[in-house]
Formats: structure tokens, C-alpha cells, sequence
């Protein structure tokens, strides 16, 4: 979503709102005594500065405003929120956590303090932390679509993973419009090995939104796992229309290859390698679809034999460890008794 250009007149609105407040709190700490109602007026300041820099997408500045704030009063809720989400968004996730874990001891009963803890502890692949940080969330608001979301992404990596298809699933009932739900749901589905159920979350969240290739490259994947090798092909055949890659080329002549259209999933491996000449994954399947081939026609061909390990010849000068096509290699290295 498009942010409008703040206008001069929304600046000066909001300021305005903002100097109520501070007059508000130094009023009501002026009893205490005018040095507490001083240094709050000079930290709601700093906040209101801070706002105002956000709003003109001056972020440096906006952050430095807002740690004065924070600095000369280290319970002001916005501040430290605001602060956060922009160590958040530069991926500077400990500096963000630190001021989510100020902001649920200050404001424990928001839950999307706890939320945003929890994706920062997930970021920082503290997973036990991140789970706890959503249950508060969801202790608080249990029909927080992400939170449950992201609650399902946490329980799989921890091993859990029919914790995970439940919040997975509940994240979907409560956003039936969000695309990502679908899109997590399908992955953890795919993980269990629930493949028809994944599918069908896969083409949910494609339905909600058409532009999203990796979701496409997922569902074709998993329809080759159900060995739907007619619709794979049909949905990556939509795919590199949109984005040709040598992986994408790949996953198309595995489609081939399993409807046995050997010269088509060929052809489409050698697209991949024009590509890029050094990806070897597309020389072993070369190699797998030759050899088909020449199990399927009695071993009569022994050009399909050769041209099978030349292949993997070329893919192993690529990457040296790779047993499996070590171990075809040899297997195959042996001429047959009888040739044609």
C-alpha cells in the first residue's frame, strides 16, 4: 500500500494534537515537581520531532529523535514502538527486540507488543522465546490471524508439527483473505507430507493473488510429489512465461520426464544449462532421463548410456561430492554383454 505525502496542514495537526498531550502529562507531573514535568515536555519534543521526520521519510533523524525521547523518559510507549519497527525494518533485529521487551513490561496488555517480541526473537532464531511472546499475544487477542500464523512457522521448526498445521489452519479461518496464511498453511501441509491438503492451500492463496511465482513453483513441485506430472507441467509452463530461470526450466522437464516425454524434458534441461553452463542439478536429471530412456528400450541403445554419463561426467567436474551420482556413475560405467 502507497504512503500519501504528508501535507503541511497534517504536520501541523498532528504537532498540535501531540502538544495537548504534553501539556497533559507535565501538567499532571508538574505536582511532583517541575524538574519531572521539564523532562517529560522535553521527551514528548523529542517524540513529536521524531513523528514529524518519520512522516517526511527522513528515518536517520527520525530515530535519533526518538532515542532522545526514550532517554529522558524510558516509558513513552510510541517512542519506543516506533523505534523498534525502524530497527526492525533495517534488519537490525537485537536493537529492535530491545525495545519490544521494554515496551510488554511497560504495556503488557497489548498484544501486538507481544507480537512484534515474538517476530523479533523468531528473526533471531530464538524459537522457545518466540512462541512464548505469541501465546501472550494470543492470550490477548486469540483471533490475531498472524500471530497464530506465525505461531504455526514456530511450533514446525521446534518439531511440533501438528501444533503447527492447527495454528496454521486457525490463521486461515480468521483471514480468509490473507495470502500468506494459505501460503504458510501449504508449507507446513507439504512438510507432514499432506500433499493433496497443501495443494489446495497453494491454489487458495494463488486465487487471492495471481502474482506470486514462488507460490507457483511450490504448487508445481508438489504436484510432481503426487506424481500430477500433467498438471505440473501446465503450471510451469505459466511460470516461466513470468519468470524463466534455469530452476524454473528444471521443475518443467521433470514434468516431461515423468509423463515420459524424454526428448521434451531434455530439451528443457538444456535450456536451464544455456543459462547457466555450471548448474548441475539440470546435468544429473540429463543424465536420469537418458537412462530411462535406455532401461525403456531394452538397453538397446547404448548411445543413451553414454550420452547418460557424460552428463554426469560434466556435473561431477562441477561438484565433486555428490554420492548418489558417484554411485550412478559406476553402475552405469560398465558396458552392457551384449551390444546391438
Amino acid at each position: 500500500m502507497r504512503h500519501r505525502e504528508p501535507t503541511c496542514r497534517n504536520l501541523i495537526s498532528f504537532a498540535a494534537v501531540l502538544a495537548v498531550v504534553s501539556m497533559a502529562l507535565s501538567a499532571g507531573i508538574g505536582c511532583a515537581g517541575g524538574g519531572g514535568a521539564a523532562k517529560n515536555e522535553t521527551a514528548i519534543h523529542s517524540y513529536v520531532q521524531g513523528v514529524m521526520a518519520y512522516q517526511m521519510g527522513e528515518n536517520d533523524k527520525a530515530m535519533a529523535s526518538f532515542k532522545e525521547a526514550v532517554a529522558k523518559k524510558d516509558d513513552l510507549v510510541m517512542a519506543r514502538s516506533m523505534l523498534g519497527d525502524l530497527y526492525r525494518a533495517r534488519s537490525e533485529y537485537d536493537s529492535a527486540r530491545e525495545q519490544y521487551e521494554v515496551l510488554t513490561h511497560v504495556d503488557p496488555y497489548d498484544y501486538f507488543n507481544h507480537y512484534r517480541l515474538g517476530l523479533s526473537y523468531q528473526l533471531l532464531e530464538r524459537l522457545p522465546d518466540a512462541a512464548g511472546s505469541y501465546l501472550k499475544a494470543l492470550n490477548l487477542k486469540p483471533t490475531d490471524s498472524q500471530s497464530n500464523m506465525s505461531l504455526g512457522t514456530v511450533y514446525f521448526s521446534l518439531g511440533r508439527p501438528q501444533d503447527a498445521v492447527q495454528y496454521a489452519i486457525k490463521a486461515t479461518e480468521l483471514d480468509p483473505r490473507s495470502a500468506a496464511a494459505f501460503v504458510n498453511l501449504g508449507l507446513i501441509l507439504d512438510a507432514v507430507r499432506d500433499y493433496p491438503r497443501a495443494a489446495q492451500a497453494y491454489r487458495k492463496s494463488l486465487d487471492l493473488d495471481s502474482s506470486q511465482p514462488l507460490v507457483q513453483l511450490y504448487l508445481a513441485e508438489n504436484l510432481l510429489q503426487q506424481k500430477l506430472y500433467g498438471e505440473a507441467r501446465s503450471v510451469m509452463a505459466g511460470l516461466i512465461r513470468v519468470q524463466d530461470t534455469p530452476l524454473n526450466r528444471k521443475r518443467y522437464g521433470d514434468a516431461y520426464a515423468g509423463e515420459k516425454a524424454y526428448s521434451d524434458a531434455i530439451t528443457q534441461y538444456q535450456t536451464a544449462l544455456k543459462m547457466d553452463p555450471n548448474y548441475y542439478p539440470a546435468l544429473n536429471e540429463i543424465g536420469a532421463t537418458y537412462i530411462e530412456d535406455y532401461k525403456k528400450g531394452l538397453e538397446l541403445d547404448d548411445a543413451k548410456r553414454k550420452a547418460a554419463l557424460e552428463a554426469w561426467q560434466q556435473s561431477l567436474a562441477i561438484k565433486r561430492e555428490q554420492p548418489r551420482i558417484t554411485a550412478l556413475f559406476q553402475q552405469y560405467s560398465k558396458a552392457p554383454l551384449f551390444q546391438p
